[in-house]
């Protein structure tokens, strides 16, 4: 088997199991690999081959990091496959160690700022920014919603978010957020999304909030910001973990459990 061909096995594959824009990720990364070193066998791929491709490189540590993350993966899967005996990716062609930037976050005066114009931009502009600011959404997580996923519990609304891994999680709305979602969700149908955006199309519209507010925005600060604004209020961190769908920082750990009341009384005295 060539290399392009165990590519799109591998990545039909994963399909089924990884969002799209991993997937988009991942053809991206082993397509380079495959220009890199050529259409050859699979089995005939060596360390060496790898290490050319390494070399070759010439971005930021975490991609370089992630690339070789997706080539072990693709090569993981062959010998699962047994269409290869051993992987020929070695932990020591990561880089050890990627400096970690501290996440960003906006002041409240820029959060009114953006929310300013997304309100002025329209509905569905405005709800975009204010859930993924109110619940801490990651971009993909935001684009899969449906009206269905705006569900009651004991008496109360959550939203019912897939996040990472296909795990699920149920993040409590703030009361004014609630009605909003609601009310904008009486135009669709129980199983269409409400933001039916590409992820491209999302960011052209975060792009264009950006440029009007003069605030230097992304979705993943809006992520940022809700977080840093639960810090701010000396949220305990396993509730702020169970928010985001973060793994425990003790790797050993399981997720926390975190008390519906609590999470509730968090997202109503933060977001008044």
């Amino acid at each position: 088997m060539d290399l392009e061909r165990a590519i799109e096995l591998f990545l039909n594959f994963k399909e089924r199991e990884l969002s799209p824009r991993t997937i988009k990720e991942y053809r991206s990364d082993l397509n380079q690999f495959l220009r890199v070193v050529g259409n050859k066998p699979v089995k005939d791929v060596k360390t060496a081959d790898v290490m050319l491709f390494r070399t070759s490189m010439n971005c930021s540590p975490s991609l370089i990091n992630r690339r070789i993350s997706a080539l072990n993966s693709f090569f993981n899967f062959l010998v699962d496959m047994e269409v290869i005996e051993k992987n020929p990716v070695k932990p020591s062609l990561r880089i050890k160690k990627v400096k970690q930037r501290v996440p960003e976050a906006l002041t409240k005066e820029e959060v009114e700022k953006v929310l300013e114009v997304a309100r002025r931009r329209g509905k569905r502009d405005y709800l975009m920014v204010k859930t993924i600011l109110y619940c801490g959404l990651r971009i993909s997580e935001l684009l899969s919603i449906t009206p269905s996923d705006i569900v009651q519990h004991k008496g109360r609304y959550v939203l019912r978010v897939i996040g990472k891994g296909n795990k699920e999680r149920f993040i409590p709305l703030n009361s004014s957020l609630a009605r909003e979602l609601i009310n904008y969700a009486e135009n669709f149908e129980p199983r269409d999304r409400l933001f039916p955006l590409s992820y491209q199309g999302a960011k052209y519209i975060f792009n264009k909030i950006k440029e009007e507010s003069s605030v230097n925005l992304h979705p993943h600060k809006l992520r940022h910001t809700f977080a840093t604004f639960l810090v701010e209020k000396g949220v305990d961190i396993r509730v702020i973990q169970a928010f985001l769908g973060h793994a425990s920082p003790n790797t050993s750990a399981r997720y926390a459990k975190v008390r519906d009341e609590v999470m509730f009384k968090v997202i109503e005295e933060v977001f008044e």
